[in-house]
């Protein structure tokens, strides 16, 4: 049997760059909720912290979430915040049970 992957991801964007970052967010995760093997793909933004979105997704085993990882437009996503992030991005892995 094949694990799920399920990540919850944290994207502190500089304020000035946020309004930009979203329409290109939006399109990405519209992108990504096509991909067979992706079972939920979340995306959110912390009240308290507007400029900071959070992702939670579920794929079906570990070769589709690597295989989701090489797609261009993900690619495209993660370069494109290059210089607008206030930090590194916090990635946390989880188990279901």
């Amino acid at each position: 049997m094949k694990s799920k992957i399920i990540t919850n991801a944290a994207l502190k964007i500089n304020p000035e760059f946020i309004e930009l970052v979203l329409p290109l967010a939006i399109e990405t995760k519209n992108q990504i909720l096509l991909e067979e093997g992706c079972e939920n793909f979340v995306l959110m933004r912390k009240n308290e912290e507007p400029n900071t979105l959070v992702i939670f997704a579920v794929y079906t085993s570990k070769e589709t979430y690597n295989w989701h990882l090489e797609q261009d437009y993900v690619k495209h996503f993660f370069d494109f915040l290059n210089g607008k992030l206030i930090t590194s991005p916090e990635v946390t892995y989880l188990e279901e049970i």
